[in-house]
């Protein structure tokens, strides 16, 4: 079953089928509709377990440590909470109990940022925990239902943490399979206690100190159950593979088999990689390419990825981090891909460069890795270059030198003789075709515009398309200026490998608020095709004034429609997202408008007939014509009274005061 959903709500449904039985939780963001969700399944019967809503991440982590001795566990938290949980995590380990947490990677400061990057999974990688990083909500559902196979083997007996991207990943709705509850029950056998707490017969002692003689060996046999997570997880992965169709690696390789320039990342991240290895593979000038997307975080599978990247003759290998070294030679990914290869390959290690990236929810764009891979080439050629990590996307501090009148003076003196070496390739900066159809919206934060893409990608989804929308966090920030993107897979392409990439060149630009069009500090229109569609949300502005305002070429579609008023006339109130999605379905053909109409019918809010209505009507007085003019608004006299009241007149501001006196009951 196929259905639309963010990241957060395919964790839950992760736990859900995993049949989870006890929940403790502390929300946070980006983790929290998780939780959310788990707790309102439990609350109205749909899923048999119990959720404790606790005061603190540190007593959600120690009710899951104490309850995964007797039943199926779990919890999902980020950032600031997953540290504040640090002091009892590693009491799970040691202990060898199998649960899982689902952690929404974002940062952890400071300064205070809330936005994505692996800050917190990197915080905590010497807990003891299994970690994998998901790519996607896919992988986070599936992720979670073989995190228990795997930390419940008896090999391993290890909790587990599945790690996803904060918000981009979270947060983005995109298709994701949903297997039946009997399928997962054929894949996961029933939680198996060892030593049940709840078991007066045969009491055990948990939690027991140790001096250093005992204690030495339980690290050493934890470690090596630890490393048994490598082989397990492969096997399980397999296993998943074969039963689900979605088979899992500890690592992937994509790209040429044996490619001569490599780039090593972790999780969501990925997909704007792959774009480009599919984008560049073949073309003229450009080397055998590809990317390593690690899984299996911890323990890390070294020998296994290294013995890959000599049997692919590798020259050089870039490796992109979303987290700091704090201090250490290279960040946490690059340093241990470093260690793996000395290791394993001694003289014959490849070239090796660390890149610092996608820090605080910094936007990782596919033209980030046609850079790497020009610097990869270079180094493959035997070029100079810094053995420190780069910056990714920072003017004064650049990869490649395009203007050395931004660069930092002091870091010109350092590194200058590196930039004057490491030229700019053609090659690898071909464009990337803009081949699928992308959506924008732009509103003010409460208006909605969210929820209008969400139904219109869940819509399409159902009727079989690839849609995904990425929103930005917005709720929190109510009247100021937010978008969202939506993206349709179309061509012979939407057969192929599905993607999760937006090249930020716009079909379709929707403006929920006309105010926008006039905002001195707002371009909506700046990466709009040459050929693409406006459509505005107005009452006062014309299409041909939309296209003044707006500088649009000739071949911009323009399109209005009076939602505001629609919404009013239907007492929606200021709610008139919906007559919007109406109107997206006119200027955009793409998903059939009666086939979304089925769907909308059965999952519209309420009140469900006025907002059906206003979908109706969103769609039929969408027009790039004149609008006919709106019937003069009724005066409130009082209102009148009050806004040209000046200080002179003072009987009428006391007349109102005494009017609102005498209706208060004063």
């Amino acid at each position: 079953m196929r259905q639309s959903m963010a990241g957060t709500t395919a964790a839950a449904w992760g736990f859900r089928q995993s049949r989870v039985q006890c929940y403790p939780y502390y929300p946070i963001t980006p983790s929290t509709t998780c939780s959310e969700q788990i707790a309102t399944w439990v609350g109205n019967g749909d899923m048999d377990g119990v959720v404790i809503n606790v005061e603190s991440e540190h007593s959600a982590a120690s009710a899951v440590i104490a309850s995964s001795k007797s039943v199926r566990a779990g919890t999902s938290t980020s950032s600031k909470g997953l540290l504040y949980m640090i002091e009892v995590l590693e009491n799970g380990s040691g202990a060898s109990l199998p649960f899982t947490i689902f952690v929404g990677n974002r940062a952890t400061g400071g300064p205070i940022n809330i936005w994505g990057d692996n800050s917190d999974a990197y915080a905590v990688r010497d807990t003891g925990y299994i970690q994998i990083f998901a790519a996607n909500a896919q992988e986070a559902h599936d992720d979670i239902i073989q995190a228990y196979r795997i930390g419940e083997d008896l090999s391993v007996r290890q909790p587990v943490f599945v790690n996803l991207r904060g918000f981009t990943g979270t947060h983005t709705y995109e298709p994701v399979d949903i297997p039946s509850a009997a399928e997962v029950d054929s894949f996961l056998p029933p939680f198996l206690p060892l030593e049940p707490l709840f078991c007066p017969d045969q009491p055990v002692t948990y939690g027991a100190m140790l001096s250093a003689y005992y204690y030495r060996r339980h690290k050493r046999n934890q470690t090596a159950a630890l490393r048994n997570t490598i082989t397990t997880a492969e096997k399980i992965g397999s296993q998943f593979g074969e039963r689900f169709g979605r088979s899992y690696r500890n690592f992937e390789w994509i790209g040429d088999p044996e490619a001569d320039l490599v780039i090593a990342l972790l999780g969501e991240s990925s997909g704007a990689a792959e774009s480009i290895v599919r984008h560049l593979q073949g073309k003229n000038g450009v080397a055998k390419i590809a990317v390593l997307r690690v899984r299996l975080f911890n323990p890390f599978p070294a020998q296994e990825i290294a013995t890959r990247i000599y049997k692919a003759n590798t020259k050089a290998v870039v490796v992109l981090d979303e987290g700091l070294p704090h201090g250490d030679v290279f960040p946490p990914l690059a340093g241990r891909l470093a260690s793996a290869l000395q290791a394993y390959l001694g003289v014959q290690t490849p070239r090796l460069a660390s890149v610092i990236g996608g820090l605080g929810g910094s936007e990782i764009r596919p033209d980030h890795f046609q850079t790497l891979f020009n610097l990869a080439a270079n180094m493959a050629e035997g070029r100079p270059y810094r053995r420190e990590p780069y910056w990714l996307d920072i003017d004064e501090d650049p990869i490649l030198l395009t203007d050395e009148k931004k660069v930092d003076p002091k870091l010109w003196k350092r590194y200058g003789d590196v930039w004057k070496a490491q030229p700019i390739l053609d090659a690898y900066h071909t464009p990337l075709p803009s081949n699928n159809y992308e959506i924008r919206i732009y509103g003010r934060a409460g208006q909605g515009a969210i929820t209008s893409a969400v139904f219109y990608t869940a819509a399409g989804v159902e009727k079989g398309l690839w849609v995904i929308t990425k929103p930005t966090f917005g709720s929190e920030r109510r009247g100021a200026v937010v978008h969202t993107d939506t993206l349709i897979q179309t061509g012979a392409q939407a057969k192929e490998a599905k993607t999760r990439v937006f090249t930020g060149r716009q079909d379709l630009v929707c403006i929920y608020d006309d105010t926008i069009l006039t905002s001195p500090i707002h371009a909506p229109t700046h990466d709009l095709k040459p050929d693409g569609v406006v459509l505005v949300n107005s009452s006062r502005y014309s299409p041909a004034r939309v296209r003044q305002l707006l500088e649009l070429g000739p071949n911009v579609s323009v399109f209005v429609v009076p939602a505001s008023r629609i919404a009013q006339e239907l007492e929606l109130g200021s709610f008139f997202n919906m007559v919007m999605l109406g109107a997206m379905h006119k200027v955009c053909s793409l998903l059939d408008f009666k086939a979304a109409l089925s769907f909308y019918e059965k999952n519209v809010p309420k009140p469900k007939e006025a907002n059906l209505e206003a979908i109706r009507r969103g769609f039929a007085e969408t027009t790039d014509r004149e609008l006919p003019a709106a019937p003069p608004a009724p005066i409130d006299e009082r209102a009148e009274a009050f806004f040209h009241w000046r200080p002179e007149e003072e009987s009428v501001e006391e007349e109102m005061l005494r009017t609102l006196e005498v209706g208060r009951g004063v």
